[in-house]
C-alpha cells in the first residue's frame, strides 16, 4: 500500500510485538455446531469461510487479560428490560472498522479491515479490506459494498440529508466532508482537508458506530434503492409487495427513503427484530433472508420475549490455535418487565453476564448470591463520571443569570458538596474523590461566599439573588440508575443548608433530552462520560443557544443568526475540544484533556465530585478469558474470546 505508515507509536510497537493474524497455511478448526451443515454441503469447509487474513482478537490490553484457548459450546444468557434493546448483547455483538484496545486507550488495531494507515498530517487514511472476508448470509465482501454505501447512501441527499460531523473536517459540523477513492479492489482513501487524528477513534469505539456507517451489504440493499432501477416506476412496481407491508404511498416525496431505512439495519438495530428478521417485517412481500451481518453472533428468533442470537459462520477472528470465534454457540436475551426483575434474574443464576443493569449498590446482594446463583461479582472501573452536575449557563432566567454570573455562587455550590460522604454512603468507598474539584463540604466556607455576594436570606429562610430576585435551583435529573436519585438527594441537602430553595424533576431521557433542547434546564444531574471516557466528549457547558451558535458556523461566519454567540472563554474551549479529534488519540489523552479539565474547574459549568469509579459485573463464574481490568464496558468487547470451562 502506498502512503506514509503513522500508526499512533503505541499502536507501531505493538504490531512489531504481536501478531494480528495467523500464516496462511494454518489448520482452521470449527465449533462441532456446524459440523453437520459442512457435512451436507451447507456450509464450506471453515478455511473456506474466512478470510485470507483473519483477525486474532485483541479487544482487551495485554494486561488486562491472561488469554486461554478456549473450548466450544454453550448458550450466554442475557436478561433486559427494555423492548427491542439489550444493551450488553448490543456491544458484545457490535464490531468497528478499527479496534480500540480496551475501550479507553490510544492502541487502535485493524479490525473489519485487514490494515490501515494514517499519513503524517492525519488528513489521508488508507483502509484494506479482508480479502475472502463474507457476509453471514456467505456472499463475499467487496469494494462493490463499501462504494455503495458511501455513494449512494452517504453522499445521497435524501437518505443522508445532513452527513454525521465525525465525516467532516476534524469532526465538527462546519467541516467538509471527506472525498472518497478507489485505490485497487481491495484498497480505499478517505481524504480530509484539515488535521483529523480522532478519525480512527470514531471507526473503532466513539459513539459505538460499528461498521456499517461505512459498509452495507450492498447485494440485499441494492433492490431497496431507486437509482438500482430504470425509472420510478419500476422501482415502486418492484418495491409494492414492502410498501404494502409497511403502508407506504410510494408516490408521496422521499418514501422511498423509509423504505430503504426499514430495510436497512445500522448497528444500533441489531437487538431489534424488526430490523434484524425478515419475518418481523417483509414477510408478507415475500422476504424470508434476514439482514446480512459480519457479527460474531446473528440473531435467528425473537418469540415469547426471547431473542436467541447463534453463532456467525463466515466469523472473521480465529484465536491463535486457529479455532474460529466464538467459542460460545448462542446468545438469549430475555424480556422481564422491569429493572427490579433483572435484579431476581441475576441472582437466581438465570443470567451469565451482565454489565449495564449491574448496579453498584446491589453488590452486596450479588456476592451474598455468588455460590447459589453460580455467579461471580466482580469490580473494575466505571466509564462515567457518576453524578456529574452541569449548569446551564444560558437558561432564561433573570434571577438565575443573576447568580451564575458570580463564580463566587458556584464557587459555593461546588464547595458546599461533601464528596467523601457521597463516596462512602452511596458508592461505599468503591472510587476517589476527584482531586480537580473542590467538593470539600465546607458549609461555613460557601455560607461566607454567598452572604459576600450579597444573596441573603429573606422572611422565608430563602436566598435571593442580590438584587432580590426570589432564587430556586431546579435540578433536572433522570431514572436511569438508582444512584443518580440518591446522589441528587444529597446535593439538596447540601445547597438547603445554604439556604438555597432547591427542587427536582425526574425525566426519562427522551422527555429531558427535549427540555434540554427547548433550553429549559438549568441544573442536569447524570452519568456523563465527561473527562473518564475522553473521546465522548460528553463534558462542556451546558448551553444550548451556544451550541446552536457553534453548530451554525458562528466561528468562522460573522452573519450567523441562529443561537447566541458565547464570550470569548467558550468559543476557547469549544476550539480546545475540538482538537481532541484533530490530534492523535495520545496527544488527545496526555495533552489536550488536562488543559480541558482545568478550564472546566475554573469556570465550572461542571462539577465532577468524584472519579475512578467503579462497576460491577456479573458473570457466570464458570467463564474462561474474563478480563481483570480496564473499563467495564470493555469485558462487552471480548465477548467472542469467553468460554464455558
Amino acid at each position: 500500500m502506498k502512503g506514509t505508515l503513522s500508526l499512533l507509536l503505541a499502536a507501531v510497537l505493538l504490531l512489531s510485538v504481536v501478531p494480528f493474524a495467523l500464516a496462511a497455511d494454518t489448520t482452521y478448526s470449527q465449533s462441532p455446531i456446524l459440523d453437520a451443515k459442512v457435512e451436507s454441503g451447507e456450509l464450506p469447509p471453515v478455511a473456506e469461510r474466512l478470510p485470507r487474513v483473519t483477525k486474532l482478537p485483541d479487544e482487551i490490553l495485554p494486561e488486562y487479560l491472561d488469554y486461554q484457548i478456549g473450548t466450544y459450546g454453550g448458550t450466554m444468557r442475557f436478561v433486559t428490560a427494555v423492548v427491542n434493546w439489550d444493551a450488553d448483547v448490543f456491544i458484545m455483538n457490535n464490531e468497528g472498522f478499527l479496534t480500540m484496545q480496551s475501550g479507553n486507550s490510544d492502541v487502535i488495531t485493524p479490525n473489519i479491515v485487514e490494515a490501515y494507515e494514517v499519513n503524517d498530517a492525519y488528513t489521508e487514511f488508507t483502509f484494506k479490506l479482508r480479502e475472502g472476508l463474507r457476509w453471514s448470509d456467505g456472499v463475499p465482501v467487496t469494494m462493490e459494498d463499501v462504494k455503495f454505501t458511501i455513494e449512494k447512501v452517504i453522499f445521497n441527499a435524501e437518505l443522508t440529508p445532513v452527513i454525521a460531523n465525525f465525516m467532516r473536517d476534524g469532526g465538527v459540523a462546519t467541516g467538509d466532508p471527506f472525498t472518497f477513492e478507489v485505490v485497487d479492489d481491495w484498497t480505499f482513501k478517505l481524504n480530509y482537508k484539515e488535521p483529523y487524528g480522532g478519525f480512527v477513534v470514531h471507526l473503532s469505539v466513539a459513539g459505538w458506530k460499528g461498521y456499517t456507517e461505512l459498509l452495507k451489504p450492498k447485494h440485499f440493499l441494492e433492490k431497496f434503492h431507486k437509482d438500482s432501477y430504470e425509472s420510478y416506476e419500476a422501482y415502486t412496481e418492484a418495491m409494492k409487495p414492502y410498501a404494502d407491508v409497511l403502508n407506504l404511498d410510494l408516490g408521496l416525496d422521499a418514501s422511498w427513503v423509509t423504505l430503504f431505512s426499514q430495510a436497512d439495519c445500522t448497528n444500533w438495530e441489531l437487538t431489534d427484530p424488526t430490523d434484524q428478521l425478515a419475518s418481523k417485517t417483509f414477510a408478507a412481500a415475500g422476504e424470508t433472508a434476514n439482514f446480512p451481518v459480519l457479527y460474531p453472533w446473528m440473531m435467528v428468533s425473537s418469540d415469547g420475549g426471547i431473542t436467541t442470537y447463534e453463532r456467525n459462520p463466515y466469523y472473521h477472528k480465529v484465536d491463535a490455535a486457529g479455532n474460529q470465534l466464538p467459542y460460545i454457540d448462542k446468545l438469549t436475551s430475555t424480556l422481564v418487565e422491569n429493572m427490579e426483575m433483572v435484579q431476581l434474574k441475576y441472582v437466581a443464576g438465570e443470567v451469565d453476564f451482565a454489565r449495564e443493569s449491574a448496579t453498584i449498590d446491589n453488590v452486596t446482594l450479588y456476592k451474598e448470591n455468588e455460590e447459589k446463583a453460580n455467579i461471580i461479582a466482580h469490580l473494575t472501573q466505571l466509564h462515567n463520571h457518576p453524578t456529574d452536575i452541569q449548569i446551564n449557563f444560558n437558561y432564561k432566567d433573570e434571577a438565575w443569570q443573576e447568580a451564575i454570573g458570580d463564580i463566587r455562587f458556584l464557587r459555593a455550590l461546588e464547595m458546599s458538596i461533601d464528596a467523601e460522604e457521597i463516596l462512602e454512603s452511596v458508592y461505599k468507598g468503591l472510587g476517589h474523590i476527584n482531586p480537580h474539584w473542590n467538593c470539600i463540604g465546607d458549609t461555613d466556607g460557601a455560607n461566607a461566599l454567598l452572604d459576600e455576594m450579597g444573596m441573603l436570606k429573606g422572611a422565608d429562610g430563602f436566598r435571593t439573588t442580590p438584587s432580590g430576585k426570589p432564587f430556586t435551583i431546579h435540578i433536572i435529573n433522570s431514572p436511569d440508575a438508582r444512584d443518580i436519585t440518591t446522589v441528587t438527594e444529597l446535593y439538596v441537602e447540601f445547597w438547603s443548608e445554604l439556604g438555597l430553595k432547591v427542587e427536582v424533576t425526574t425525566l426519562e431521557s427522551s422527555m429531558r433530552q427535549q427540555k434540554e433542547q427547548a433550553n429549559e434546564i438549568p441544573v442536569r444531574v447524570s452519568w456523563l462520560p465527561s473527562t473518564q471516557l475522553w473521546y465522548q466528549a460528553g463534558f462542556g457547558p451546558l448551553a444550548p443557544l451556544w451550541t446552536q451558535w457553534f453548530d451554525a458556523g458562528g466561528l468562522t461566519n460573522p452573519d450567523v443568526t441562529g443561537g447566541e454567540e458565547p464570550p470569548e472563554w467558550a468559543k476557547e474551549f469549544h476550539l480546545l475540544k475540538q482538537s481532541l479529534m484533530t490530534v492523535s488519540p495520545k496527544d488527545a489523552i496526555h495533552v489536550v484533556l488536562p488543559k480541558i479539565v482545568d478550564v472546566m474547574t475554573d469556570k465550572l459549568f461542571t462539577i465532577e465530585p468524584l472519579t475512578d469509579m467503579q462497576q460491577c459485573v456479573v458473570i457466570n463464574r464458570n467463564m474462561g478469558n474474563v478480563p481483570s481490568g480496564g473499563i467495564g464496558v470493555s469485558w462487552n468487547l471480548s465477548g467472542e474470546q469467553f468460554f464455558y470451562k
